[in-house]
């Protein structure tokens, strides 16, 4: 009971971002750190039952808790007087302070017996009185655990609906024998639009923005995101409209989750539709759970937060990822265990640089690949802080958000500057190596956090209230216009431009509309330009209210529904 309570109030202080199929990591650890302390004191459990209680408790929260940096304090001292070959080096240190974590808590156990004792307490009322408080603990916790679950349960297992037929079906097959251009879609994230890079940040972005116009992508330089963050912008997108079945379904739930959303990327109708037609599906992934996995793709390319298990591979979100690097077995299984060519067990977790690094060069190697039948849909998490890129691509010694070293917009725009030398050098190959006839959509998902970047001040508080219950319709137009305003440049050869509904579909909501119009005999329908925000924050993430005209100075379209969903 003492082991599990760490891993239930980490789940329900996340709820809103964690699935109960993340519970399974998180648990198998907590059984484990449980049973080693419930081994050690079995024997004193025969003897005296308050010691044993006391020690086990004491033993399994220590364990349960930030257990790897007590290991990381100890190991330099310990490492001066027993140099190991590095296979054993960290499971050797890691035993030692098993052992010294259970003697110390058997001692503090012996310490409550005996103060019992002298102050003449009845014994045995104590060690009820103690178990029962922690059952009482453990209930009052798990029973909102519990109503929680059942209450979301159907989030954790949505799926989209599929697109709309196409009416010109035979069109649309008859693509399976025809040729196929490349269909790439690139969010960079966070990525302000140059109107705010100009008016809030001083940086004048033309030449990137001049570069993608000569490339003969239409450039939208006043775009806006439809949703404030990541995962339900994403989803849209990926969906090709609006999140209407989401929300429909779930926004008057009492509880709320972000799941339903991660899981309409994980199966993408458009992802699902392309591959009908003979395309083959390339993730280029990170962390982060919109796009950590995918359920349909035919590869993915990602090197965070992977576990193998008797061959098997296992995606980790943040929330298994977090316990099981803090774990009491994680140090025993760093190491990983072969028989020969097969993994028994691995865990790879590549670090931010590491991770960004393989995120550009994957797409720059695919973008090498021969092209045509691919659609390739790359997350890359810059600019995105932490700022760990100066302009040149030299690695900055002030990677946090906050001022030292230089301002954080400074330190936003450096990164910003180095994403768009790489995109430069990964668009160049798509555009050479297929002839002018890729299709490339380059876009954010959102735009910075401006509690962060309008004050030029990290504050942790600050920035996490902007996913807090307050209503984002309050923003000034200034913070608004950072958050929504949203890189938006797409390059569709097959697409006119100047006909002033194409251009009007250039959008996050319509753009694979767009696309599959273009060049697969859909039919699709344009839809209108509606801008949604939370009223109450990250605890009702499927709940959202209409900011159109508080963001654009223009009257919503009658279909926009101020829940959040289109007509």
């Amino acid at each position: 009971m003492a082991a599990a309570l760490p891993v239930i109030s980490n789940f329900m202080g996340n709820r809103y971002e964690v699935a109960v199929q993340d519970l399974l990591v998180p648990s198998i650890l907590t059984l484990v750190t449980a049973l080693v302390p419930a081994i050690a004191f079995a024997r004193t459990w025969r003897h005296d039952k308050l010691v044993a209680l006391v020690a086990a408790m004491t033993s399994a929260l220590i364990f349960a808790t930030d257990y790897e940096s007590r290991l990381d304090t100890i190991y330099p001292i310990l490492k001066i007087f027993n140099p190991l070959p590095k296979i054993l080096d960290w499971p050797f240190y890691s035993l030692v302070l098993i052992v010294m974590v259970l003697f110390v808590s058997y001692w503090l156990g012996r310490l409550a017996a005996f103060i019992v004792r002298r102050q003449k307490w009845n014994y045995h009322d104590v060690t009820g009185g103690l178990a029962f408080a922690l059952a009482v603990t453990f209930l009052l916790n798990v029973v909102p655990l519990v109503w929680t679950l059942a209450v979301e349960w159907p989030q954790f297992f949505y799926k989209p609906p599929a697109l709309p037929a196409a009416p010109a079906v035979s069109a649309a097959v008859a693509v399976k024998t025809t040729a196929k251009p490349d269909i790439y879609y690139i969010v960079l994230d966070r990525y302000a639009s140059s109107d705010v890079l100009k008016s809030q940040f001083g940086y004048d972005n033309s030449n990137f923005l001049n570069y993608l116009t000569d490339m003969g992508y239409y450039v939208n330089n006043s775009a806006h995101n439809n949703y404030p963050y990541t995962t339900m912008s994403i989803a849209s997108t990926m969906s090709a409209g609006y999140d209407n079945d989401i929300i429909s379904r779930f926004a008057s739930s009492s509880e709320q989750t972000t799941i339903p959303f991660n899981e309409t990327i994980r199966n993408s109708p458009v992802a699902a539709d392309l591959q009908s037609m003979g395309y083959k599906y390339d993730l280029v992934g990170n962390w982060y759970e919109t796009s950590n996995r995918s359920d349909i793709a035919d590869a993915t390319y990602q090197q965070t937060g992977i576990l193998t298990f008797m061959g098997q591979t296992y995606t980790l979100n943040n929330f298994s990822k977090n316990f099981l690097t803090a774990s009491m077995p994680w140090r025993f299984i760093d190491e990983a265990v072969k028989i020969g060519n097969f993994t028994l067990l691995s865990y790879n977790n590549d670090g931010d640089v590491d991770m960004h690094h393989y995120e550009l060069s994957t797409l720059s190697h695919l973008a090498d690949a021969p092209s045509g039948g691919r659609f390739i849909f790359a997350h890359i998490l810059l600019p995105h802080d932490p700022y760990y890129f100066n302009a040149d691509g030299s690695l900055s010694n002030n990677p946090n958000g906050d001022n030292n070293g230089k301002t954080i917009k400074k330190k936003y725009l450096a990164q910003l500057q180095y994403v768009n030398s790489q995109m430069k050098t990964i668009l160049t190959k798509i555009n050479t190596n297929s002839h002018g006839q890729a299709v490339v959509l380059l876009q954010s998902d959102e735009g910075p956090y401006p509690t962060q970047l309008n004050d030029e001040v990290f504050d942790e508080a600050a920035s996490s209230g902007e996913l807090g219950n307050g209503d984002m319709a309050t923003w000034s137009p200034a913070n608004l216009q950072m958050k929504y305003g949203n890189l938006a440049a797409y390059h569709i050869p097959a697409a006119d431009f100047t006909s002033a509904a194409v251009a009007d579909a250039a959008d996050n909501a319509n753009v694979f509309r767009l696309v599959l119009n273009s060049y697969f005999g859909y039919q699709l329908g344009y839809l209108p330009d509606c801008y949604y925000a939370y009223p109450n924050g990250k605890d009702k993430p499927i709940y959202f209210t209409d900011i159109t005209k508080k963001l654009t100075g223009k009257d919503p379209d009658p279909r926009c529904l101020a829940n959040g969903s289109v007509k």
